[in-house]
């Protein structure tokens, strides 16, 4: 399985959840229970990737210790979960002014196209 890795990110956060003794919080004997459950639910039909993604779960599950009074759901983990921040792209590089000539022309050659299609038709108004 891919998600390995999440099993002791998750247990941090959980962890670090348990000390606060929010209410509703597991009790002893079902903590393992409950975190197994977590990570069913967390890692169903969904792939993680540590690099992405490590950093999110523990701003959620800093976020949740931060501002839950009783103890959270998985939605809840998701809800305060951040998105993902990807790469901005380089900008493309500067066109010749071949390039920009040649498309300029088949713009202009496109238009052609669409005012000959929209000739034939006819424009009703209501």
């Amino acid at each position: 399985m891919g998600n390995e890795w999440l099993k002791p990110v998750l247990a941090q956060g959980f962890a670090m959840l348990l000390v606060l003794r929010l209410k509703n919080a597991p009790t002893e004997d079902m903590v393992k229970p409950t975190l197994e459950t977590w990570f069913r639910t967390i890692s169903y039909k969904r792939k993680w990737e540590k690099e992405q993604d490590q950093w999110r779960i523990e701003a959620a599950f800093m976020w949740m210790s931060q501002n839950c009074d009783w103890f959270p759901t998985p939605k809840q983990f998701f809800d305060a979960l951040p998105q993902r921040q990807y790469k901005e792209l380089p900008p493309p590089p500067p066109k010749t002014a071949e390039e920009e000539e040649s498309d300029r022309l088949r713009s202009l050659a496109n238009l052609r196209k669409l005012k000959a299609m929209l000739r034939g038709t006819k424009c009703i108004l209501n």
